[in-house]
């Protein structure tokens, strides 16, 4: 095997680790595969960019307050050079406060995209793209469109 895809695979398995974290592991398992800077990109809806892993951790912790029985699934995962994407889904019930949203009892699975760009076998930054219309649709808050 090359370098390359040991990298490559290497990168695969760091970002294992924060799906793995995702779907309930210990937040601090983050120090190990994502880098102190790092940068988050997300929807402005949510929180836009931010910066830092205690940052990022802020923000799952914001989502399991929403959703405490929060599941994420990998569904496709693919690296090239130092990039690692996914395809992935995530969910649960929505029942605490969540985007300004109060609890609906609801069960809510979300389709999310991310990219992580790693540096020196660290992300250093992720950007995550949810289905936020899905989700809102889901929760009640917004209306289908009409036909």
């Amino acid at each position: 095997m090359s370098e390359l895809e040991d990298q490559r695979d290497a990168n695969k398995r760091a970002a294992q680790r924060i799906f793995d974290v995702w779907d309930g592991d210990d937040l601090d398992a983050l120090d190990d595969v994502m880098a102190e800077d790092v940068v988050l990109h997300g929807p402005e809806q949510v929180r836009g960019t931010v910066h830092g892993r205690d940052a990022y951790k802020n923000n799952l912790r914001m989502i399991r307050a929403g959703i405490s029985d929060l599941f994420f699934e990998a569904n496709e995962v693919v690296a090239e050079d130092d990039t690692v994407m996914a395809n992935c889904t995530f969910g649960g019930t929505h029942d605490g406060e969540l985007l300004g949203i109060e609890p609906t009892g609801t069960s809510v699975e979300v389709a999310w995209f991310g990219s992580y760009r790693f540096e020196d076998g660290k992300v250093v930054e992720v950007t995550g793209q949810p289905d936020l219309f899905g989700a809102f649709l889901q929760l009640g808050v917004i209306d289908p469109p009409e036909e």
